[in-house]
């Protein structure tokens, strides 16, 4: 969900519920940057799932330790990196109109400059 979050706050907020996880971004920033803030986001839910952390009621994150930031970096730039190869491998191929409505062309760079 975009939203005009404070210059002096975090970029990003992850809101996990029993059910469904939402992801506050920063509105005031470029499309690349909305991309990786919520891949970002995405890489904390991961994380969580891969540790068997998931938080077991409503929780509003917006504070990490180092190495829960570090593993949704790593997390977010393997995602972004791995989308951006495979629409540039799709495109020399003469392929990229079925993958136009994909999840990384939704997320990341819709006007196609990868």
């Amino acid at each position: 969900m975009e939203w005009d979050l404070s210059a002096d706050g975090p970029f990003g907020v992850l809101i996990s519920r029993d059910h469904e996880d939402v992801i506050v971004y920063q509105a005031k920033t470029t499309k690349a940057h909305q991309a990786h803030i919520i891949l970002h986001e995405v890489g904390h839910i991961i994380a969580f799932d891969l540790a068997g952390e998931r938080p077991p009621a409503t929780v509003d994150r917006t504070c990490y330790s180092d190495r829960d930031e570090r593993d949704a970096e790593i997390i977010a730039s393997t995602i972004m990196s791995q989308a951006i190869s495979m629409s540039r491998r799709v495109r020399s191929h003469g392929l990229d109109e079925p993958w136009r409505p994909s999840v990384f062309n939704s997320l990341v760079l819709t006007d196609g400059a990868v």
